[in-house]
């Protein structure tokens, strides 16, 4: 439960929660919405303190404590992490957000204090919250109440007699608590939500269920009800409850403003306030109710209320307070001036006692036409009273006049009721509604409704015969709703609803028509009007003037901001209308009332009050001016606002870190020299924060201005009452003659005209000792008087050192002390000039920090001084082991300083003195400065030097640090001096400080902020780094290859690569819309590990065993965690074996290739290289035969267009044209070598022949080296070594059954392999012999010899001529061979597995050419190699004849040239 003060004991449990989000960075952090009411809990439950910070920015905000006995405040959490090890304490704290609210859990007694919320800006920033608890063995105040004796009674019931005290909060009493005043709460218009606080025992159990902040405005009729009219003062003053906490005790509530002085302090006196009012509910009368006053006469009045609602038994007497407040002018013209009326005639009060049954009186012997003020209460038979009732003015009569007559009849209305019945009006409700004009005010829509069948018949019967037009538009009530004041209406429908709202004109207007209204009331007028009220005066209506019961004055305000209409109720005249405001204009009239309602209202008076006179507003003023004390005193323009009683609590909240250093000087000038000791007592101001009334502001004893804010209502209250009724300091004083034994002291006092009402001055002295400190300044030995600003003190001790101080005094208090005079008391001593007074000296010096290499001191300022001196400080030192006695001296505007640049683990010796800078114009013209006495003496080492030693950092959140986020880091480091701490991330520093704990938010976190360390270093000894590894969480990322090749029947693997924290789920999908997922079988395996170094990193295994093309398609890897989810696509392709790769470059060695053009050959025939290198291409025939690569590729050079003159490089052949095909089709045939690459086998291998019987033999070989898988059937061609006639035959397999062979014959055989995309070359030609069953010779033989090569030259000559004889003799005769007939079926022997080729390569079938034969040599290497086509080679090669064709004919000079 949270308590302002006594009025705010409903506050309790106060936790707000605000969200404002902080764009603007560059903001200075700001406090001031932070909630720093005072905090009540019970000992046990949870506490919440709310700290709201805007633009935070990168500072730090901390939750401190201030502990007795410390030199400095506890830390309890930097910004959302816990420093202390206490458990029990932790921040909430919404990320992003404003607010750090303090949690405090299991409280116990020791938790109460003050609490602060700190942030570190330059100033620092602070906001101040008191936490107390309420203990469960509380017993409330003792009191001298007692419960009435109760009648005897013949009830067997039992009477149980009222205990003395009731149970609060565990004290033991057989009586509970009942005190509910909900009705009351409801009679006051309390919010339901606030329902809660009006039932006592729900406040005493925390259980009220609503936020006391949302139920504000409420309190005031919440503590009404609370104290239900009864008078708990006694009880609360007997408590110790000071009077600025005692108003809950008399039914009071103050909102809380943001006016300091509506913050109080209160809380350690919850307790006994609510035992009080728990204990007087039961035994303290309530008031007397309905209190009622009129004038009779001119000299009478009759009082009348009701008696009070609680047990009779309870009431002793009624008391009855008349007081006379001053007479009037019986002139209307002429008014009386009040202030000149109250000193000619003072007012005056009389009290009446009356008997417990008594419910009026009259007043007799009254002055005539006099304004007089009553108000009573009820006294009960245990000496407890109620609280008085409200206060009500009235006026007697002028000399002549009296009250008005009682109503003497009632006028009657028509019989309305009875005419609807008459009509047949069935509806009952409709009777008692709407044929009634008095209730039809409260008619809905509904029954509008309901009773629209009688609409004619009801308002036919309500116009009674009468048209009431006239009467409704004059009121603006609206045509179509006028037609219901004729009495004529034939249908009611929805557009009459809107009539609703003007029942209660139509009501009005009826009862007129009627004629039973009163008229309005006669000359209406007004006197006396004042400043703050005026006097009404009528006469009854000249119409049913005698039917009149009492009056309705309405008011309003009519200037630029017109006020809403106000209603007083039950007036007679004369009548005040009172609680106006100065010059201001109002309209005020008067309406009669009888039993049947208002009537006419009176004619208009439009009036202005009176201004407020010259005196009245000198009454007011002020007659201390704390603001100019400020600018005197050198207070910093920006701190001026705190220069005032009526300072706001947001500018403390605000300006209090940046004006800390002023505040000193904001309270001297604030209590004004005056002693308010006395006054702070008295409002329950503790005695730790009483020096602030003395001006004496020091941080050591906790007489703060900061720490002291829970109080600072009660204090400027002081302060303002101080500085209105008690005397100003004197000033300058000073010793004008000084000779043994006798001082004569002058000064000057600033109430020289006596505002203050100053009696006399005090002049104190005190011989001093060698052991008087400042601590000892208000002391004193004797005191003298005088009624002058001089005075002379003799019979002192000639010789010895005295001190003197003057106070100024009158009835209401002291002035505190303005300077001190010390001064030695002998004629000798004295130079002969005044000796000034300067402040005491500055006191309670002590160390607030130190370091190995520093120091801090802080100081009390001087406890006298006057409050516009303007103050500066000197601090001495020396080390106390040095050769040098001369000290150094440090100048410093505020009692702090820090000493920099000391030796380690050195000795000091310290005191200040306060050097004053006044301006007192009657002894010099110019400012004067004096210097104080030193302070005491301090001794004080530096610390010893210490390496400097970090922790590893602290990180939060501790379980999770999301990518993207914020972190925020904790360094916490130690060494003397104080070392210098840097956060690294990654390595790379990001903040720097010198601190024993450095917070440090990391905003924006990326995945790659893994090393976290903390460095110090205070320059002694090795710097100290400590690390932590973290892993930012994130959400997955999946890293995949877009595309994954296998060849069937080898395991297809796939990988992804997976990176995530926490760990993900991760799963491979075959479609888009992750349905299908794959998992492990007998083919496939799925499997996901960690990687070692890295916890963010997976990987995703899938392997399929024995690939086939079905495998291949499209992948998904998927993985999902917390954080998010993420898919990455793989397309995979499964074929077949890939081609080989051989090496071009070694069969261009064996070509004889020059070095030169060797890198050509590069696995390739590199065509680009060969265009760069032209002196290559004598060579490019070998080249293009090692890169046909042992396959023949015419069948895809035919389909590109190669000529026939270079078709013979597709079979790596030599050409001709050797520069022209280079140039024109290289590039063509080598794409065709390329991309037979693939499909082309190579020759085959290693052919062995054996005899098997003497006319057959086997014939064995190995498969190609290159695409040997492609090979689809191997032919074989053999001849006796010298024949022409070539043999034939076809396989699958690697192995061919040669029969019929002779015995004793050389034979000659190749082999070539092929399938449906073409044929390889033919091998090399094998030798071998048949002779007696045994094979003679097998050798696969290359011709190289020179004779060898000469018979080739020699045959291809031959050939040649013959050849060219042949086409010549042809062609002249006519006679070339005839064309194949298109029609005729064709086998290809060059590719017998393509079958279609025939029909686009067909040419002629010629027969045998017998003139054609096979060279001598025998040599089939010399014929592929040495002869060249004739020209009807061309042109049978440009048609393509088949294989088998040129077998057939046997072409001259081929061999088996022409079958491959």
């Amino acid at each position: 439960m949270r308590l302002r003060s006594c009025s705010h004991l409903l506050r309790g449990l106060v936790f707000l929660t605000l969200t404002i989000q902080t764009k603007q960075k560059k903001l200075v952090p700001s406090l001031e919405h932070s909630l720093t009411g005072p905090v009540v809990r019970m000992e046990g439950a949870d506490a919440l303190l709310t700290c709201v910070v805007r633009s935070l920015n990168n500072f730090t905000i901390m939750w401190k404590k201030t502990e007795k006995d410390k030199a400095g405040p506890k830390i309890l959490t930097a910004n959302g992490d816990r420093v202390t090890s206490d458990q029990r304490f932790d921040v909430l704290h919404e990320e992003g957000g404003d607010v750090y609210v303090l949690l405090i859990q299991n409280t116990t007694m020791k938790d109460a204090g003050l609490y602060i919320c700190e942030v570190n800006s330059d100033p620092p920033i602070r906001s101040f919250h008191e936490l107390s608890f309420l203990s469960s063995s509380l017993q409330p105040p003792e009191s001298t109440l007692t419960a009435p004796s109760k009648p005897e009674t013949n009830s067997s019931e039992p009477i149980s007699s009222s205990p003395d005290s009731l149970s609060v909060w565990g004290y033991s009493t057989p009586r509970p608590i009942q005190h509910d005043y909900t009705d009351c709460c409801l009679s006051k218009n309390v919010s339901t939500t606030c329902l809660g606080f009006c039932n006592l025992k729900s406040i005493l159990d925390g259980d009220t269920g609503s936020d006391p902040v949302e139920c504000e405005t409420d309190f005031p009729g919440i503590a009404s009800c609370m104290a239900d009219g009864r008078d708990h003062m006694p009880c609360c003053t007997e408590a110790g409850i000071p009077d600025v906490c005692t108003d809950l005790c008399r039914g009071e509530y103050t909102v809380q403003t943001d006016n300091i002085k509506t913050h109080f302090s209160c809380a350690a006196y919850t307790a006994p306030t609510l035992a009080c009012i728990a204990a007087g509910i039961d035994l303290l009368p309530g008031p007397p109710q309905d209190l009622s006053v009129s004038a009779e006469n001119e000299t009478s009045i009759r009082v009348s209320w009701s008696l009070p609602s609680t047990d009779p038994q309870l009431t002793k007497q009624f008391v009855l307070n008349v007081t006379y407040i001053q007479f009037l002018s019986p002139i209307f013209s002429v008014n009386v001036d009040s202030r000149m009326a109250r000193k000619f005639y003072p007012p005056f009060s009389k009290i009446h006692r009356l008997s417990p049954n008594t419910t009026s009186f009259v007043l007799t012997e009254l002055e005539t036409f006099s304004l007089y003020e009553v108000y009573m209460w009820t006294e009960g038979v245990n000496q407890g009273k109620s609280l008085p009732t409200y206060k009500t003015k009235v006026v007697t009569h002028i000399e002549g006049d009296k009250a008005a007559d009682s109503p003497t009849f009632s006028p009657q209305i028509p019989d309305v009721k009875q005419c609807c019945r008459n009509k047949n009006v069935s509806h009952e409700s409709c009777v008692d509604m709407f044929c009634d004009p008095h209730s039809m005010t409260e008619v809905t829509v509904t029954d509008m409704m309901i009773c629209a069948p009688w609409d004619t018949e009801i308002f036919s019967c309500l116009a009674d015969g009468r048209d009431h037009t006239p009467c409704c538009s004059a009121r603006q009530l609206p045509p179509l709703c006028q037609e219901l004041c004729s009495g004529n209406v034939t249908d009611i429908n929805f557009k009459y609803f809107r009539c609703i709202s003007y029942m209660h004109d139509l009501s009005s207007c009826l009862l007129e028509g009627y004629g039973v209204l009163p008229s309005s009331p006669v000359n209406f007028r007004f006197s006396n009007l004042d400043t703050s009220f005026g006097i009404l005066h009528w006469e009854p209506p000249a119409t049913l003037g005698e039917t009149v019961q009492d009056y309705i004055v309405s008011y309003q305000m009519m200037d630029e901001t017109q006020g809403e209409k106000i209603n007083l109720k039950h007036a007679q005249s004369p009548f005040i209308l009172e609680n106006l405001s100065s010059s201001t204009t109002y309209e005020v009239y008067v309406s009669a009332v009888n039993e049947h309602g208002a009537g006419e209202e009176s004619s208009r008076i439009v009036f202005r009050t009176a201004s407020r006179k010259v005196e009245d507003l000198k009454e007011v003023s002020h007659p201390y001016n704390e603001s100019q004390c400020c600018i005197n005193a050198g207070v910093k323009s920006e701190c001026q606002p705190l220069c005032s009683y009526n300072a706001k609590m947001s500018d403390i909240e605000e300006l209090g870190g940046l004006c800390g250093e002023d505040m000193s000087k904001v309270m001297r000038c604030l209590v004004g020299g005056r002693d308010h000791l006395p006054c702070c007592e008295r409002r329950g101001v503790p005695q730790s924060c009483q020096p602030l009334c003395q001006a004496v502001h020091q941080k050591s004893t906790g007489a703060e201005f900061t720490k002291c804010l829970p109080f600072l209502g009660q204090v400027f209250t002081c302060l303002e009452e101080g500085t209105i009724n008690l005397p100003p300091p004197v000033r300058g004083l000073r010793a004008v003659e000084v000779s043994d034994g006798k001082v004569v002291l002058s000064w000057r006092s600033d109430d020289t005209d006596s505002t203050f009402n100053t009696t006399h001055f005090e002049i104190y002295y005190k011989k001093l000792d060698d052991n008087s400190t400042g601590g000892t300044v208000f002391s004193s030995d004797n005191m003298i008087n005088s009624t002058l600003p001089r005075a002379t003190i003799e019979n002192l001790e000639t010789g010895k050192f005295y001190r003197f101080f003057v106070v100024a005094r009158n009835d209401d208090g002291t002035s505190l002390p303005s300077s001190l005079v010390r001064l030695n008391v002998s004629k000798d001593a004295w130079d002969g000039k005044s000796a000034r007074g300067t402040s005491s000296p500055p006191h309670l010096l002590e160390v607030e920090a130190h370091s190995a290499t520093w120091l801090q001191f802080t100081w009390n300022p001087p406890a006298i001084t006057h409050p516009e001196d303007v103050l500066k400080y000197k601090l001495f030192f020396r080390q106390t082991s040095g050769n040098s006695t001369e000290f150094v001296s440090v100048e410093s505007d505020v009692t702090t300083v820090k000493v920099q640049n000391l030796t380690p683990n050195t000795q000091y010796i310290l005191y200040t003195t306060a050097i004053i800078y006044n301006n007192d114009s009657d002894y010099t013209l110019t400012r004067s400065t004096q210097e104080s006495e030193p302070s005491e003496t301090l001794v004080a080492w530096t610390d010893p030097a210490f390496p400097a030693f970090v922790e590893a950092p602290t990180i939060h959140p501790i379980n999770m640090v999301t990518e993207g986020s914020s972190m925020t880091v904790l360094c916490i480091a130690m060494g003397t001096p104080l070392p210098t701490v840097t956060l690294y991330i990654n390595g790379h520093p990001v903040r720097s400080d010198v601190s024993r704990h450095m917070v440090t938010v990391v905003h924006n976190v990326t995945r790659d902020m893994g090393d976290v360390s903390c460095y110090a270093d205070n320059g002694y000894g090795t710097p100290m780094q400590a690390s932590r590894k973290i892993t930012i969480s994130r959400p997955p990322t999946v890293k995949a290859p877009a595309e994954t090749n296998a060849i069937t029947g080898d395991d297809l693997v796939i990988k992804c690569k997976v990176d995530a924290f926490p760990a993900p789920t991760i799963a491979v999908f075959r479609d888009k819309e992750l349905k299908q997922s794959i998992h492990s079988g007998d083919r496939i395996s799925l499997s996901a590990t960690g990687t070692f170094d890295d916890p963010a990193g997976f990987i995703l295994e899938l392997r399929i065993k024995d690939a086939t093309p079905e495998d291949g398609g499209k992948y998904y890897c998927h993985a999902n965690n917390t954080l998010g989810e993420d898919v990455a696509f793989v397309g995979v392709n499964v074929s077949g074996l890939p081609p080989a790769v051989y090496d071009r470059t070694a069969c261009c060695k064996q070509q004889n290739v020059s070095s030169d053009c060797l890198d050509i050959c590069s696995f390739s025939i590199d065509f680009d290289t060969m265009l760069r290198k032209p002196y290559c291409l004598p060579e490019f025939h070998k080249l293009m035969k090692c890169a046909s690569d042992g396959s023949d590729h015419r069948h895809c050079c035919h389909s590109k267009g190669v000529p026939n003159d270079c078709i013979n490089w597709c079979r790596g052949q030599p050409v001709e044209k050797t520069e022209i095909c280079a140039l024109s089709q290289s590039r063509e045939i080598i794409g065709c070598f390329h991309e037979g690459s693939k499909n082309l086998p190579s020759p085959p291998r290693n052919i062995v022949v054996r005899l098997t019987s003497k006319s057959s033999a086997m014939v064995f070989w190995e498969p190609p080296t290159k695409n040997p898988e492609t090979v689809e059937l191997y032919r074989v061609f053999w001849r006796p070594l010298g024949s022409k006639e070539t043999m034939k035959n076809d396989t699958v397999e690697t192995k061919l059954s040669l029969n019929n062979l002779v015995g004793g014959t050389t034979y000659e055989l190749v082999v070539k392999a092929g399938n449906s995309n073409g044929t390889s070359h033919l091998t090399e030609p094998l030798r071998f012999a048949t002779a007696d069953e045994v094979i003679i010779e097998t050798s696969m033989r290359r011709s190289s010899g020179a004779t060898e090569v000469v018979g080739i030259i020699i045959a291809v000559v031959i050939v040649c001529a013959i050849l060219g004889l042949v086409l010549l003799v042809l062609k002249k005769k006519n006679f070339l061979l005839p064309p194949k007939n298109p029609n005729s079926p064709t086998v290809s022997f060059e590719n017998p597995f393509y079958n279609t080729r025939e029909a686009q390569l067909s040419s002629p079938e010629v027969g045998q050419d017998s003139g054609v034969e096979i060279s001598s040599s025998g040599s089939w290497q010399g014929e592929m190699e040495t002869r060249n086509p004739s020209p009807l080679q061309d042109s049978e090669s440009d048609r393509n004849p088949s294989l088998f064709s040129g077998i057939k004919f046997g072409r001259s000079g081929q061999g088996f040239q022409r079958f491959t």
